[in-house]
């Protein structure tokens, strides 16, 4: 016993312990199993004594752990960028890509870029927010920024309570090293108890209002169903893409934040960054053209013209007049925000007008149709295929237009009224 005390102390009091802490806090970002947090907590039940020094343990963690979160997120832009290659060969993606994928999506649309710092101290979170951001497609300068702090957190609760545990029992530090390291497993344990308690009341409220529905339908279902779609009718639309927005990962980008493969540009994301409630393949009459030079993807951008012979293959998402606002500001390279006006717009033109909100590429509003009371809008140019230069588009911008073709094929038609159809 005392034999691997010494051996302990001498490891952890040695100079090397702050290279030591700095590989296992990056291996750790990589390998899961590598115990770099209790590493750290002995080091500093030690460093309670004066050796090693507690400000060169914080930033040694904190240093190690951004560069094994780095390489992580690395990994994941590796991973996307393998991803896109396999939808455009229309093969099935692994359960467990699409599940990061998912699950990052739904964590970082809760939380924000500050998931970056939660997912320091949340069981298996390091590897969802790390990995997936690079999948996400995050700008590396957004992800230094989030997880420096969050590593900087990390490295300070873990050196903080260490140094409690070394203080209150400077006479036995192994039993220092134990009250930390029972510290930092409480606490994990109680926000993981927290976390799943609150998942669970969130689901009984879920399934309280499913059954509510349910009862509702089965009494009066054709009055329920006009309800809803009278509701839809004054909030939300469905946003038609005739370009790169076709692929859902891509329009992912504009509501969630993210920069697509192959672009030039790294999008904030919606105020709302909630994911369509439906998508659907859709025909528009009218046929797309390239002009201009994209800011995004170099070469031509897709321009629709309705008044000419078709049909073009689009998308058709069901998002808020709010999101829709928000995608054309950032296609004018604008952030969102709030008071613009097409998010009134959109429910005060008929079927088949248009309307000029500015004198940008993307800043022409065209009501191609409505379904139950939602209307059907997209955006393009106020000049026509026959008023411009036609430009050449980039080889990354067609690989994405072919992506999103892809997934109009695959997706379910939309259901239309037959005079739209007529």
């Amino acid at each position: 016993m005392d034999l691997a005390f010494e051996l302990l102390s001498t490891v952890l009091t040695s100079p090397w312990v702050y290279l030591l802490i700095a590989v296992a806090a990056s291996l750790d970002s990589l390998v899961p199993v590598v115990p770099s947090e209790t590493l750290l907590i002995s080091a500093a039940a030690f460093a309670a004594s004066g050796v090693p020094y507690p400000a060169g343990l914080v930033l040694a963690a904190a240093i190690g752990a951004m560069v094994g979160d780095l390489a992580a997120h690395l990994v994941g832009r590796f991973v996307r960028s393998r991803m896109q290659r396999i939808r455009l060969r229309r093969v099935r993606l692994s359960k467990h890509a699409s599940g990061i994928v998912e699950s990052a999506r739904s964590v970082f649309a809760r939380r924000g870029c500050s998931a970056l710092i939660a997912g320091r101290f949340i069981p298996g979170g390091r590897t969802v927010t790390t990995v997936g951001s690079g999948m996400l497609g995050f700008s590396l300068r957004g992800f230094l920024l989030w997880d420096g702090l969050g590593s900087l957190a990390w490295a300070l609760y873990s050196t903080g309570i260490g140094l409690f545990g070394g203080t209150a029992f400077d006479d036995q530090p192994l039993l220092g090293v134990a009250v930390g390291i029972g510290i930092a497993l409480s606490t994990a344990a109680a926000g993981e108890v927290f976390r799943r308690l609150r998942r669970s009341g969130t689901r009984r409220v879920a399934v309280r209002q499913v059954r509510a529905r349910r009862s509702t339908a089965r009494v009066d279902a054709p009055r329920n169903r006009n309800g809803i779609m009278e509701t839809m009718s004054n909030t939300h639309v469905w946003y038609v893409s005739y370009g790169s927005n076709m692929a859902r990962d891509r329009l992912a980008c504009y509501l969630q934040g993210g920069r697509p493969p192959g672009a030039h540009v790294t999008y904030p994301g919606a105020r709302d960054g909630t994911l369509p409630g439906e998508e659907a393949g859709v025909e528009l009459p009218g046929r797309i053209y390239f002009a201009g030079e994209s800011k995004v993807w170099g070469g031509g951008m897709a321009f629709y013209d309705h008044t000419l012979t078709g049909p073009t293959p689009a998308k058709a998402y069901l998002i808020s007049a709010e999101q829709f606002a928000d995608v054309a500001a950032q296609e004018m390279h604008r952030r969102p925000s709030p008071g613009g006006p097409l998010e009134t717009l959109v429910f005060d033109l008929p079927v088949g007008a248009s309307h000029s909100v500015g004198p940008g590429g993307y800043e022409t509003l065209l009501v191609v149709d409505d379904v139950d009371g939602v209307p059907m809008v997209t955006f393009t140019a106020a000049h026509g295929s026959g008023e411009v230069e036609h430009t050449q588009p980039s080889e990354p911008y067609l690989a994405m237009l072919r992506t999103g073709t892809a997934e109009v094929r695959d997706a379910a038609a939309l259901l239309r009224p037959a005079a739209a159809q007529a």
